[in-house]
């Protein structure tokens, strides 16, 4: 009997049982590297502030200037334009963009606010003109015109006024800090030098 027919056979068996091995092992690790994907993947939730009208790059910590203009625009329009029976409402709504230790600031001016307008018997209504971001330290700067409107629809002052905030992205979502207003121009590091240049001349 010849026995290298069954010796060859048996040669090519082991040759392609190691190939389908190698190729078990293969999907196993493509199969094992798509599971851990599934289970590692984050969920993005990317917030639209009304304002912002085209495209722009959103990414987990960054995210284009018009996206935080818009987000600075927003509060500003929101926190501006505030009547006393909407304070409430309004609190509540900032509770969710602003951080937990800046809120409590924010909300605490939003029903000061309120209540003046309601001793005044009048409302603000707020008219953005300009809005800046300053990347530096991630401030946000909205300019513009503040009017205080009696009962009858008459103005009764009008000043120009700024609103300003930080804003920074986590995790693809908008976190708002450091909110400031105040009447007058935007209060950019330009500005700060140019007051302090003008503060040693007068001196």
């Amino acid at each position: 009997m010849d026995f290298s027919i069954f010796k060859k056979t048996h040669d090519s068996l082991a040759e392609n049982n190691r190939i389908y091995l190698w190729v078990i092992v293969a999907l196993v690790v493509v199969i094992l590297m798509q599971q851990w994907s599934l289970v590692t993947e984050r969920t993005r939730v990317v917030l639209q502030p009304p304002y912002l009208d085209k495209a722009v790059k959103i990414g987990y910590a960054s995210a284009d200037a018009d996206y935080y203009e818009s987000w600075g625009l927003f509060v500003a329009e929101l926190v501006g334009n505030l009547t006393p029976g909407d304070a409430g409402y309004v609190a509540k709504n900032l509770g969710k963009l602003f951080d937990s230790g800046d809120y409590q600031i924010v909300k605490g001016k939003v029903l000061a606010s309120a209540a003046a307008e309601r001793a005044d018997q009048a409302n603000f209504y707020f008219q953005a003109k300009k809005t800046i971001w300053q990347p530096v330290n991630h401030t946000v700067f909205v300019y513009g015109i503040l009017s205080q409107i009696n009962n009858d629809g008459v103005t009764v002052s009008k000043v120009h006024y700024t609103f300003s905030m930080g804003v920074h992205i986590e995790a693809g979502r908008p976190v708002l800090d450091n909110f400031d207003a105040y009447e007058g121009e935007p209060h950019t590091i330009k500005w700060l030098i140019n007051e302090g240049k003008s503060g040693e001349e007068k001196s």
